[in-house]
């Protein structure tokens, strides 16, 4: 085995069973590596995670969930339905972790992995006074920023070497973090910026750690699929240019209204391989029905009082739950 690997991710009570599809794509694909994943998380009650701890016995891998409390990240920070509270929580990364925990990869709940994460997790940060404490991608927005940020980063724009990356993939070197840098220091940061952030912890993180980023390859590591599917990039591509990371920001594969690129099929496929496959999908079904009837006029919501209509959608329950006993057999 490769060495330990550490990853985190931060959850609320909604993202429970997307984090637990993203945690069956890392173990699926990293069976060589010695994974120990940290949950961080903020109400949620902790019998929530037995599934999580199914899931880790399953392939072998830890799976440690840690509460956020008030006094390291308050919940007055601004955020919003887009831009959660747990947004924050890789911001605190080193003083929540144990001090044995010398580096680790930060997933979004969003992403789904789809192949070895060694060659991510063991970039090269660099020594003296050219180490880096950070690695992530240039995000799609890297040289059209908003207004906003362009006052933000007016230092920094000059610098050809200046990218702004996002923050959903990012590597942290905590070791040289913990010694300059703390949880209290970038809280008081965002309160000293909050006029000038607009997306938040990711805003922060690019003008706080100006000059020491490590940029990455984007179309590997943080691949977004929205994007790559808008310039016609289809699965067959995405697999055999050895995309490792898809990032689904924006529109999810789990949401109702937003089904519309194949690469959504590889976070399907993992999430095929977990205990809420059928509810997902039937969630995604019923909800594309019901919001296909309500759009029109011809069928309007309160016809599936109707029996044909309940009998169509009780016998497409049934196929559902058919297919993933069939699958689970």
């Amino acid at each position: 085995m490769v060495r330990n690997m550490n990853i985190v991710i931060a959850l609320n009570r909604s993202f429970l069973r997307y984090g637990y599809v993203l945690l069956t794509s890392v173990f699926e694909n990293n069976s060589m590596a010695d994974v120990t994943v940290y949950v961080l998380y903020r109400g949620i009650m902790k019998e929530e995670f037995e599934p999580y701890d199914d899931l880790a016995a399953e392939y072998g891998r830890q799976v440690i969930p840690i509460e956020v409390g008030e006094d390291m990240i308050p919940s007055d920070l601004p955020h919003t339905a887009k831009w959660p509270i747990e947004i924050y929580f890789r911001l605190a990364l080193a003083d929540i972790l144990p001090q044995e925990v010398e580096r680790v990869l930060y997933l979004d709940t969003d992403v789904i992995v789809d192949g070895a994460l060694k060659e991510l997790y063991e970039v090269d940060f660099g020594k003296g006074d050219e180490e880096c404490v950070i690695a992530g991608c240039p995000d799609i927005s890297d040289g059209n920023l908003s207004d906003i940020q362009n006052r933000l980063f007016a230092d920094m724009l000059p610098d050809p070497k200046f990218h702004y990356i996002n923050s959903g993939v990012i590597v942290l070197n905590l070791k040289s973090l913990r010694k300059q840098y703390h949880a209290k220091m970038l809280i008081d940061k965002i309160s000293e910026l909050k006029e000038y952030l607009t997306a938040f912890d990711q805003d922060l993180i690019n003008y706080v750690f100006y000059g020491k980023i490590l940029y990455l390859e984007a179309e590997k590591y943080n691949h977004f699929a929205r994007i790559y599917y808008s310039r016609g990039m289809k699965l067959e591509q995405t697999r055999k240019s050895g995309t490792v990371v898809i990032h689904y920001t924006g529109p999810k594969p789990w949401s109702v209204t937003n089904l519309r690129t194949d690469i959504e099929i590889i976070w399907w496929e993992y999430a095929k391989k977990t205990p809420y496959y059928a509810e997902l999908m039937e969630e995604v079904f019923f909800g594309m029905m019901e919001k296909g009837y309500e759009d029109t006029n011809e069928f309007k919501y309160e016809k599936y009082k109707e029996r044909q209509y309940l009998d169509l959608i009780n016998d497409s329950r049934e196929l559902i739950k058919k297919l993933s006993r069939e699958k689970k057999d």
